[in-house]
């Protein structure tokens, strides 16, 4: 992977750096992250917490790529089952514009990790992601992810139901 940047697990004491990178994922991308703006800033302390906590539990991961500046650059999270099934499940992808594509290595690094993870606990990993997402779906599917077949309507946290809906494709890949 050719960018210079770690990656680790987040804790609880990292949920101000979660805050930030998701405000900034919600102002850049509020569909990959699944809120409005107006909804991720009203969030309060304890949201975020719960959050950042998810990097130290085990039924849930969250894993941060930081860049040798300390500045967080991309996230990645996954959690064991919802309510289409039981499978491990990821979630909350986030890389920051400049650290984008494949030459960078970041989105790969974090998935990487989630694989890892979610191969302790099934033997698919499955995601959702918006149909008009041309990179992120180009993405998955470099890395072994297939249509399901499901798909289903979404609109954003914080929207009304007024807002269009989004459609959302599922994707899955084994992790054994």
């Amino acid at each position: 992977m050719a960018g210079d940047f770690s990656t680790r697990t987040t804790t609880e004491r990292d949920w101000e750096q979660v805050r930030a990178l998701r405000i900034e994922n919600a102002t850049d991308n509020p569909i990959s992250y699944g809120a409005t703006l107006e909804f991720t800033l009203a969030m309060t302390e304890q949201d975020w917490r719960l959050r950042a906590r998810r990097g130290e539990a085990t039924e849930t991961t969250s894993v941060v790529a930081v860049d040798p500046t300390g500045r967080w650059i991309g996230m990645m999270s996954g959690q064991v089952g919802d309510a289409y099934g039981p499978e491990p499940v990821l979630t909350g992808v986030y890389v920051t514009p400049s650290s984008r594509g494949r030459a960078n290595g970041v989105a790969d690094a974090l998935l990487d990790h989630v694989l890892e993870w979610a191969s302790g606990h099934g033997d698919r990993l499955r995601l959702e992601v918006y149909d008009q997402a041309v990179p992120a779906v180009r993405f998955y599917g470099r890395r072994g992810f297939r249509a399901s077949g499901r798909s289903r309507d979404f609109r954003l946290l914080g929207q009304g139901t007024d807002a269009p809906s989004l459609r959302l494709v599922e994707l899955v890949r084994t992790v054994t």
